[in-house]
């Protein structure tokens, strides 16, 4: 029977009643008990919720994870299908007779406005299917491999857009045993899924469960750190997810922390991104003027990290995976160690110095993860600052890349850190710089021909290798651009040889 004027909202089988407002946002949420409800078409009646405009998913549906503006191409409904498709797609791969009931998938989030109730939209479309949705609150994406790995669970759920404005928002997905779903792995089967959901609102079956993973997850990262002396250090978390956990746990290496952009408030003071030296010039100054061993800036989702030494000097990553090297592989004599290949000549060096083999590979983080997994490596580095760890669930961490190259710093007290990099500064890079291009292959085809003299490869765009300098060309996997990085004996040799790939490649783009 309708309502009347007169009747008290109340939910059915619930004894209070509740606010109009209340009864509204119910609705919105797919309240499961809203179905039986004589308020629901009531509420509808008056006041009919627009038509949400559909999603252009190749937009969104990028090559390592799904990101958009949030509200317009990141929406609750879209969340939900996410959720959905992803407990869909990895639940598939269980054996039959599986209990979808004993099976979780990890829930986390950043510290965006947004998140929170994008997380929540995932978790009820995983529990549509039937599997759990595990809560772990706001947490860096790298506690996420943790929460997967070490619990066992079917998958995981990050809601972020990592290193982009505040506007923006996403979704990092894992697979069991910490597998990322990106294309070519699993991400194209869930976006079918996501694509041939019409309905968001099926009642959500599977168990819901709160869990902090805070002290499982420190005491996991603290395994890797050897013996830290007392220091200070500049820290700037970018108004992201790493002052949540960072400064604390560097307290408890008695490192005293110079404070930058701690506060997670879901807007940032610079672009959340350690690559651009325009956001590490705070960081910089600060180093200067307090004396601090080094400055460390953390990515928005504090699964990367960028160094600045005691001068102020920018390090780059390669550099940084480099240091790392001799203890490793005195740790794990003859082992193998993947890098990617924008990666500096030195690093290969180093690697062959200690008595490790180098694995050059792919960009991308399900690359390095797949080459560290079939190599049984304990260790890689990617120029982007990504860092992966065998023992870490064969995923990256940022925070222990900190330690560990803390670690290094106080084995040598009587070297600054820049004395520990100069000898690794062997050579002139031009770092990576963006080209507009329309026809990205055939650039490409034509780079190799125009230097075919050297040796060639095309294991991702196109290297070529000479004995006084390289270049790697490779192209962008959603935009009009060819990435090049070049390096070379001397800063002449890299001048002339950038001059004349930029004949060829057309001014840089500031893109």
């Amino acid at each position: 029977m309708p309502p009347t004027p007169d009747d008290e909202r109340r939910c059915p089988g619930e004894k209070y009643g509740i606010s109009e407002a209340v009864c509204r946002a119910r609705i919105a949420r797919h309240y499961p008990k809203c179905k039986k409800c004589k308020w629901r078409d009531a509420a509808v009646a008056e006041d009919p919720e627009p038509e949400t405009p559909p999603v252009d998913l190749d937009a969104v549906f990028k090559a390592y994870d799904i990101r958009g503006l949030a509200d317009t191409q990141i929406t609750r409904d879209l969340a939900w299908k996410v959720g959905y498709g992803t407990a869909q797609h990895v639940a598939g791969r269980l054996p039959d007779g599986a209990n979808l009931q004993e099976q979780w998938i990890v829930v986390g989030r950043d510290m965006r406005d947004t998140s929170e109730p994008l997380a929540q939209a995932v978790a009820e479309g995983i529990r549509a299917v039937g599997v759990g949705a595990l809560m772990v609150g706001e947490i860096e994406t790298p506690a996420i491999y943790y929460a997967v790995g070490s619990m066992k669970a079917l998958g995981g759920v990050q809601v972020t857009a990592s290193h982009n404005p505040a506007a923006y928002n996403g979704f990092k997905i894992t697979g069991p045993q910490c597998v990322p779903v990106s294309e070519g792995s699993g991400l194209e089967a869930i976006k079918e899924i996501v694509a041939g959901l019409d309905d968001t609102n099926a009642q959500p079956v599977g168990p819901l469960r709160q869990q902090d993973i805070s002290s499982g997850y420190l005491l996991h990262v603290k395994k890797f750190a050897g013996e830290i002396t007392p220091m200070t250090i500049a820290l700037d978390a970018s108004n992201g997810m790493a002052s949540k956990w960072v400064p604390s746990l560097l307290r408890e290496f008695i490192v005293d922390v110079e404070p930058l952009n701690l506060e997670r408030g879901g807007r940032f003071n610079h672009e959340p991104n350690p690559l651009n030296e325009a956001a590490l010039e705070d960081l910089k100054r600060r180093v200067r003027a307090t004396g601090a061993a080094c400055g460390i800036c953390f990515d928005g989702d504090a699964d990367r990290v960028g160094f600045v030494d005691e001068t102020g000097e920018s390090i780059g990553n390669d550099l940084i995976t480099a240091l790392l090297v001799p203890d490793v592989l005195k740790a794990e004599p003859g082992a193998t160690i993947i890098y990617d290949l924008r990666s500096t000549r030195t690093l290969k060096e180093e690697i062959e110095k200690y008595g490790g083999v180098p694995h050059r590979e792919r960009v991308g983080h399900s690359f390095m993860k797949h080459a560290l997994r079939e190599a049984n490596a304990p260790f890689g580095g990617e120029l982007s600052g990504h860092t992966y760890y065998r023992d870490n669930y064969w995923s990256d961490s940022a925070v222990i890349t900190l330690l560990k190259v803390l670690t290094v710093m106080s084995e040598h007290p009587d070297e600054s850190l820049s004395d520990l990099i100069a000898p690794l500064r062997r050579y002139w890079t031009t770092g990576e710089v963006n080209f507009e291009v329309e026809d990205k292959e055939a650039t490409i085809q034509h780079l190799a021909k125009t230097f075919s003299d050297g040796t060639v490869d095309f294991l991702d765009g196109v290297t070529v290798e000479y004995d006084e300098w390289w270049f790697n060309c490779r192209p962008s996997n959603t935009e009009p651009l060819l990435r090049l990085t070049l390096e070379a004996d001397t800063e002449a040799v890299k001048d002339e040889m950038y001059e004349k790939l930029i004949g060829i490649l057309g001014e840089p783009s500031e893109h």
